[in-house]
């Protein structure tokens, strides 16, 4: 064989061979580096979970920005200082395997992510939030392969299929012991269990200590007062404290409730009350299947 023709044909084998496509893992990596989203690459690769969220086929992916990540950090949230709860929050809320394009979104959209737990979409005003961290509404790459939206926040809370507000409250019954106690005895969990979805402001067991101590033994002895001062509680429909907090939805909020009446939801900054109470935000959007529970300092009860 010619020596010149020889050495071509080891020339091309060697381009051949060095041109193979690069594997999926990488081809993420990549999309989600040239897309600015450089703090998500980096705990993706911390942690191995690369390969787990970049298997072939079509995915979805809500990525939390630069920001958000510095943000949690900030605020020392308690997975920030665990590296299993760091996987856990990673790896939980943020790939869905297939393609959502904006004109598929609508409020109350659940879908199903590649760990197994759920998302939930809701559309207000002029902010859409998945699991309440407000997303663009367009994505910001679009390919065959990978629809990629832009997060203000890291998704700190999703939920499983059967974890609605009832077996949520018991999961955090170190809280809201009180607050299952009088649900049960008026007769309210059938509705907290299959209706929905809801918004729960969930007085904690020190909001129902800090009545004056006659009030909750009069509430206690009366069934059907105390259903109705719960059902003030309970609002129709998933709203979440960062779209009720983002300057895009007006200052003021008003939310029918089960009673019949309404929840004033009053914004001043990073301050939220309802009806005049502070809302909890330590630890806000406890996600359940048929709605969140917001936590809140003081019993709300009926002028």
């Amino acid at each position: 064989m010619n020596s010149s023709l020889a050495l071509a044909g080891l020339l091309l084998l060697v381009l051949a061979v060095s041109a193979k496509p690069q594997d999926a893992s990488t081809n993420l990596r990549n999309t989600l580096m040239s897309a600015n989203f450089t703090r998500l690459v980096e705990e993706m690769v911390k942690f191995d979970l690369a390969d787990s969220v970049s298997k072939a086929g079509p995915k979805t992916i809500f990525a939390p920005s630069n920001q958000a990540f510095r943000e949690m950090m900030m605020a020392n949230r308690p997975m920030t200082n665990s590296t299993e709860a760091m996987m856990k929050l990673l790896r939980r809320s943020f790939v869905v395997s297939r393609r959502i394009m904006p004109s598929d979104i609508t409020n109350e959209m659940v879908v199903d992510t590649i760990s197994g737990e759920k998302l939930r979409f809701n559309i207000y005003n002029m902010v859409m939030t998945v699991n309440g961290a407000i997303m663009m509404k367009d994505p910001i790459v679009v390919k065959d392969d990978v629809i990629v939206y832009r997060l203000n926040s890291v998704i700190l809370s999703s939920f499983t299929s059967g974890q609605n507000m009832m077996a949520v409250l018991e999961m955090n019954k170190d809280r809201f012991s009180t607050l299952i106690r009088c649900i049960q005895d008026t007769g309210l969990t059938d509705t907290l269990t299959k209706d929905g979805p809801f918004t729960l402001f969930a007085p904690t067991n020190e909001a129902f200590r800090s009545l004056p101590s006659e009030a909750l033994a009069r509430l206690m002895a009366a069934p059907a007062e105390l259903k109705r001062v719960l059902s003030g509680h309970v609002t129709k429909g998933t709203y979440f404290l960062g779209a009720l907090d983002s300057k895009d939805s007006g200052t003021d909020m008003v939310l029918p409730t089960l009673d019949g009446g309404s929840n004033k939801i009053m914004i001043n900054g990073r301050s939220i009350k309802v009806d005049g109470t502070p809302v909890v935000t330590s630890a806000d959007n406890i996600m359940a299947e048929n709605g969140v529970i917001h936590a809140i300092s003081r019993v709300l009860m009926p002028n």
